[in-house]
């Protein structure tokens, strides 16, 4: 199990690198829980984030989805107001 980074690009788009992998996913569903300055306790705030995300699926029955087809998990970083933030999302069925 590793990490990956992803781009959400437009459907014209063509690369000059060979190498670079481009994978197409449909639309899908996510939960998602957003931190406010992660980077202030990262170890804690985003394994808790997870926590959170999870048990608050689980109370509502939204059941995780995973597969090849698509990203099962990811975190988008911003800033907002001069604020750091991490958007923390899970694809669900």
């Amino acid at each position: 199990m590793g990490s990956a980074a992803a781009w959400i690009m437009p459907d014209r788009i063509t690369l000059r690198d060979k190498d670079t992998e481009i994978r197409k996913q449909k639309a899908q569903k996510y939960a998602v829980i957003t931190i406010k300055e992660p980077s202030k306790a990262p170890f804690y705030l985003i394994p808790n984030a997870y926590k959170t995300l999870l048990a608050y699926m689980k109370v509502n029955r939204l059941e995780p989805k995973e597969g090849s087809e698509i990203i099962s998990c990811f975190e988008k970083e911003y800033v907002k107001e001069d604020k750091d933030y991490m958007d923390v999302y899970i694809a669900v069925k």
